[in-house]
Order: structure tokens, then sequence, then C-alpha cells
């Protein structure tokens, strides 16, 4: 008899030790949230800058910036490189007014660029060919 009523006993102390365990532990009823993505390592700050330089500096101050003698519109011409301590002492807005109203033999980029392009353009060449 005595079994018989321990075992009520037991049932009813399993059932409360697992309606604490349940209600003890947190329910997440939130809606997930989408994970951020993580930020690229490759993910190139210029590439429309780059992709200007290609098209429009390119052919004449090189891939890499060091000028020299080259041929346009059936003239030679001396290009400046843009790593040369000249170069490197402009003032951003100086390079600014240079690519946007030309200057000597270089020309204008105003009406091909716009005014932001020509500053991620400054920025571009003191990041890739003067290391600043």
């Amino acid at each position: 008899m005595k079994l018989i009523s321990l075992a009520p006993t037991c049932i009813a102390i399993a059932l409360v030790a697992t309606a604490c365990t349940e209600t003890a532990t947190p329910t997440n009823t939130s809606t997930p949230r989408a994970a951020a993505p993580a930020p690229s390592a490759s993910v190139d700050q210029f590439a429309t800058a780059r992709a200007n330089f290609t098209k429009n500096c390119e052919p004449c101050h090189g891939p890499s910036g060091e000028g020299g003698v080259v041929k346009v519109d059936d003239k030679k011409i001396k290009v400046p490189s843009l790593k040369a301590e000249h170069a490197i002492k402009h003032t951003d807005e100086q390079l600014t007014k240079m690519i946007t109203n030309g200057e000597e033999e270089m020309p204008a980029f105003k009406d091909k660029l716009k005014p932001e392009e020509i500053t991620e353009m400054v920025r571009f060449v003191r990041t890739n060919f003067q290391g600043k």
C-alpha cells in the first residue's frame, strides 16, 4: 500500500520538475533577424575611380601613373608622372582643378566625369600612386 501511495507522489514531483524546467527556459518569440553580410576584404573602394582612370588617364599617364612621352593626335607630348615630387606637392584642390579644367596639354574632364568622380579620382591617385 505504501508503494501505491508513493507512486503518485513521485509522478507529481516529476511533473512539477518538468514544468519548472520548461518555464525557466526562455522561448524566443521574436522574428529572427537576417544576418548582416560580413564585410568583404576584396571590396574595391576605388572600383569606379579605377575604371575611370583606366579609360581616361591611363592612355597618357600609363597603368602605373609613371607618365612619359606619348603620342596624342599625331603629336608627342611629355606626360608628367603622378608619382613625381611635383605631383605629390599639389593640394587636392589643385589636382581637382587640373582634372576638371585641364592644364597645358591635359584635356578637361568636367564634361566626362561628375564632380564626385573627380574627387574620387584624386583620392585614387593619392592612395595608389602617391602612397597617401
